[in-house]
């Protein structure tokens, strides 16, 4: 499991209808660690049951480029789905004021920005905002080309309304475009080249729609990048059945029953893997598969990431095949 530390609320301000952000600074007063653009904590939180959970987001404002800098304090924003959702949002909106605590992890970063000065095409739908921010000012101070690409409902919906990179964002506002008549590709107008890349961050149906405009318009697969932090709506999967997991490092071999994860059955055996969100959306827990074939269950990797076989995610993933064989 990934390591914790105390944080205490030190700001809090409305971005927009929905929107809170969150100025974070460590209890001890201790320096935080580094992050760079894309880059995601932890949050333990309580759901709408009222046990605890853990949700993720995005550290969002200027990364630094020097790893010795020292950071003082994180910011995230949180939007609120109410009751209707999991539960965490909400209740962060409710209790995470200022000079309450918090518990949260190091910084991980599974949506990190490409290397060299390829453009960059970055496409933000709602809170999907937050990864933008720190990526659009890491490229602007690399001098790397890139275009923002903002959706919202409305604009009382656009939050961070006084950010430099939303000021200079192209922001498309779906109450406008319907009533114009506009399609997703229509409202998508930039220049995309052969070594373009794509980063897209929203609701999983929008970034599912604005990747297959980009496919369309010669984008490769491993180009785009995406991030994914609530679950969407899953195909209907088999029954889980029980197989096995051979350790390729000392030939064990752990089975795994019906009903139990990958993850539990790893833990129980003694074998620790780095999970966060349990659900296959941050693929925190990829891990390597050398034989046989996994039932993918997740929603991080790319369908041509599937094809390949080569790795899945044992937190909610399973296999097609009686034994995977794993990199561990």
């Amino acid at each position: 499991m990934l390591s914790t530390l105390k944080v205490v609320v030190s700001q809090r301000k409305q971005e927009s209808a929905n929107v809170v952000a969150l100025t974070l600074r460590r209890v001890d007063g201790i320096a935080l660690p580094h992050w760079d653009a894309g880059a995601h904590i932890d949050v333990h939180v309580q759901d709408v049951t009222g046990n605890a959970a853990i949700r993720q987001y995005s550290l969002c404002g200027a990364a630094s480029l020097n790893p010795q800098e020292v950071c003082q304090e994180w910011r995230i924003a949180v939007l609120d789905e109410g009751i209707a959702g999991r539960g965490g949002s909400h209740w962060l909106h409710q209790q995470a004021l200022p000079g309450i605590e918090l518990v949260v992890s190091e910084p991980r970063n599974n949506f990190r920005l490409h290397a060299g000065n390829a453009p960059a095409i970055l496409v933000a739908g709602g809170i999907g905002i937050t990864p933008m921010l720190s990526m659009a000012e890491t490229l602007r101070s690399r001098n790397v080309d890139f275009s923002l690409h903002y959706f919202a409902r409305s604009r009382e919906a656009l939050a961070f309304q006084d950010s430099s990179v939303v000021v200079q964002a192209q922001v498309s506002l779906d109450n406008q475009a319907h009533a114009a008549g506009l399609t997703l590709a229509e409202r998508l107008s930039c220049t995309v080249t052969p070594s373009s890349h794509l980063y897209v961050c929203g609701p999983a149906d929008f970034m599912g729609a604005v990747i297959k405009v980009f496919l369309a318009r010669g984008i490769a697969p491993e180009r785009i990048h995406r991030e994914l932090f609530a679950p969407a709506p899953t195909e209907e999967f088999h029954a889980d059945t029980a197989f096995e997991i051979e350790l390729r490092s000392d030939g064990r071999v752990i089975f795994v029953p019906d009903g139990c994860s990958a993850v539990k059955a790893l833990a129980d055996a003694g074998i620790d893997v780095i999970v966060s969100c349990e659900q296959g959306l941050c693929g925190s827990c990829l891990t390597p598969v050398l034989e046989g074939v996994p039932e993918h269950r997740d929603q991080f990797l790319m369908p041509e990431e599937r094809e390949r076989n080569d790795c899945f995610t044992p937190c909610c993933s399973r296999a097609q095949t009686q034994r995977l064989v794993l990199d561990l």
